[in-house]
C-alpha cells in the first residue's frame, strides 16, 4: 500500500487554508479530522489495500447442551460435568426431572462431542445429555492483527474453486477482544477461508504511513472541518462536495478500471450462484 506521512497532510492542509502555520490545536484537530475521513473511506468499499482473505483454523467449543432423558427422583439440580474445559448448570422441575442445561463456559479445543454426566441431586438418577459444538474465530485482541468486519466465509479458497460453499456465521461479542464469529453447526477444525477486513487504526501526527489513496480526501475533509468551527457552513458544504468527488474517483478505479467487483450471493432451488453488481 502506498503511504505518505501525516505531516506532509498538515502541510497540504496548511497551504489550503492558507496560513503561514496551524496552531497546535489545529493540527490536534486535524489529525481527528484525518481519522475521522480516514476511517469513513477505509469502510466504504473493498479496497485491495484494507481486505484479507486468509486461512483460519477455528475453535471448537460447546454451543448447548440438549437434555435427552430427564431421569427422576430429582430433589435439587444435580451437580453437570462436562469433559474438557467446558461447564454447566441443570435445572429441575416439579416432578424432580432434569429439565434444562445452560452452558456457563464454553471451553475450547475439542475434537467431537464431550461427554456430559450428572452427579447429586439427591438421589435422584437417570438423567441423559448430548453436548452440540459450534466453531469460533475470535477477532483478535491487538489492533495490528485483529479483524475488522467480517465480509464472507467459505470452506474452500474462493480463488481455487469456482463455487465455494458458503459457510454460514454470525458475529458476537467477546470478552477481552474485538469480537468473535461463530459458524454455526459446525464442528470441524479443518480450515475456512475468511474475506475480512483489516480494523481502521488511528494515526497521529507523527504517523508515516497513513494510506496514500484516501490522502486528499481526508485533507479536503479536514478543511471543511476548519470551515465549519470557523461558521462558514457554506463553504464547508462545497469542500465536502469537492472530498467526495475525489473519494469517488478512487471507487472508479477500484469498480470499474480494476473490475474489482462484489457479488451478491443467490440461493435458487438449493444452488449458490454470484451475480455481479
Amino acid at each position: 500500500m502506498r503511504e505518505v506521512a501525516v505531516s506532509t497532510l498538515l502541510t497540504n492542509l496548511q497551504h489550503m487554508v492558507g496560513v503561514d502555520s496551524l496552531l497546535t490545536q489545529e493540527q490536534e484537530a486535524a489529525v481527528r479530522s484525518f481519522n475521522r475521513f480516514g476511517r469513513l473511506a477505509w469502510e466504504r468499499a473493498r479496497w485491495p489495500d484494507t481486505i484479507r482473505l486468509e486461512p483460519k483454523l477455528p475453535d471448537v467449543q460447546v454451543r448447548s447442551i440438549d437434555v435427552t432423558a430427564g431421569g427422576s427422583g430429582y430433589t435439587s439440580a444435580p451437580t453437570v460435568t462436562v469433559s474438557g474445559s467446558a461447564t454447566a448448570v441443570a435445572t429441575i422441575n416439579a416432578d424432580g426431572e432434569v429439565n434444562g442445561i445452560a452452558v456457563t463456559g464454553n471451553g475450547d479445543s475439542y475434537l467431537s462431542a464431550p461427554t456430559v454426566t450428572f452427579s447429586g441431586g439427591g438421589g435422584g438418577s437417570g438423567a441423559e445429555a448430548k453436548a452440540n459444538l459450534m466453531g469460533v474465530l475470535e477477532f483478535g485482541s491487538t489492533p495490528a492483527t485483529a479483524i475488522g468486519e467480517i465480509l464472507r466465509i467459505t470452506e474452500k479458497d474462493p480463488y481455487a474453486h469456482g463455487s465455494p460453499t458458503e459457510v454460514p456465521y454470525r458475529v458476537e461479542y467477546s470478552a477481552g477482544g474485538y469480537g468473535k464469529v461463530v459458524l454455526v453447526d459446525r464442528a470441524t477444525t479443518s480450515p475456512v477461508f475468511v474475506l475480512h477486513r483489516k480494523p481502521f487504526i488511528d494515526y497521529t501526527s507523527a504517523s508515516t504511513d497513513y494510506p496514500y489513496i484516501f490522502s486528499e480526501y481526508a485533507v479536503l475533509g479536514a478543511y471543511s472541518d476548519y470551515l465549519n468551527s470557523d461558521g462558514q457552513m457554506d463553504k464547508a458544504i462545497a469542500i465536502q462536495q469537492q472530498a467526495e468527488a475525489i473519494i469517488m474517483i478512487e471507487l472508479d478505479k477500484l469498480e470499474r478500471q480494476q473490475g474489482q467487483n462484489n457479488f451478491i450471493q443467490f440461493t435458487t432451488y438449493g444452488t449458490t450462484i454470484s451475480t455481479a453488481f
